[in-house]
C-alpha cells in the first residue's frame, strides 16, 4: 500500500482547529470570571454619596480647600464620603485606583456604621515615591457580597497632571 501524499492544507487545518480549540478556552474563563466579579442579580440601585474630592493634609488628617477634579503631582488628595447616605444593613468599601489599576488607598470593607468614624478616604503615597504620579485616578465605592466587591455604588474620576 502506498503512502498518501503529504498534504499542506491538512496541517493548516489542523493548526486552525488548535487555535480555534484555545480561542473557546479563553472565552470560557472570561466568561466564568466574569459571572465570579459580576454575579448576575446583584444590582441592588444604592448610590452612595461621595461629597467630593479636596487636598489633604496628612499631619492633621483634615481636607481643605474647595472640591476639585484635578490636582498637581505634589498635592495630596483625599475624596469625602457621607456613609449615613447608605443602608445600614450592606458592607461597603472605598478605593483609589492608579493608572494602573492598582489599589492606592482604601477604606473597609465594613458596614456604614463601622465606616463612620472614617469618612475621609486619602491617597496613599508610596513610600518610596515623592510624588504622586501623574495621570487618572478612580475613586469607587463598591458593594461587598461572599467576600468580593458586586456593585459599584458611587464613581469620581481624577487627574493628576504632569507639571
Amino acid at each position: 500500500m502506498r503512502a498518501a501524499p503529504y498534504d499542506p492544507v491538512r496541517t493548516l487545518y489542523r493548526t486552525l482547529l488548535i487555535f480555534d480549540v484555545v480561542a473557546i478556552l479563553i472565552l470560557a474563563a472570561g466568561l466564568v470570571e466574569f459571572l465570579y466579579f459580576e454575579p448576575p442579580g446583584q444590582h441592588t440601585g444604592i448610590k452612595a454619596t461621595i461629597v467630593g474630592v479636596f487636598q489633604y493634609d496628612p499631619a492633621t488628617n483634615k481636607t481643605f480647600g474647595p472640591d476639585r477634579s484635578t490636582f498637581a503631582r505634589m498635592q495630596l488628595f483625599a475624596a469625602l464620603v457621607d456613609w449615613k447616605s447608605l443602608p445600614p444593613d450592606i458592607t461597603v468599601d472605598a478605593r483609589w485606583y492608579d493608572n494602573f489599576g492598582s489599589v492606592v488607598g482604601k477604606v473597609g470593607p465594613g458596614t456604614p456604621a463601622q465606616l463612620a468614624s472614617q469618612p475621609i478616604v486619602p491617597i496613599a503615597l508610596p513610600s518610596t515615591l515623592k510624588y504622586n504620579l501623574p495621570g487618572q485616578y478612580m475613586f469607587v465605592v463598591e458593594r461587598w457580597a461572599n467576600g468580593v466587591p458586586v456593585e459599584i455604588l458611587a464613581r469620581r474620576i481624577i487627574l493628576v497632571e504632569r507639571s
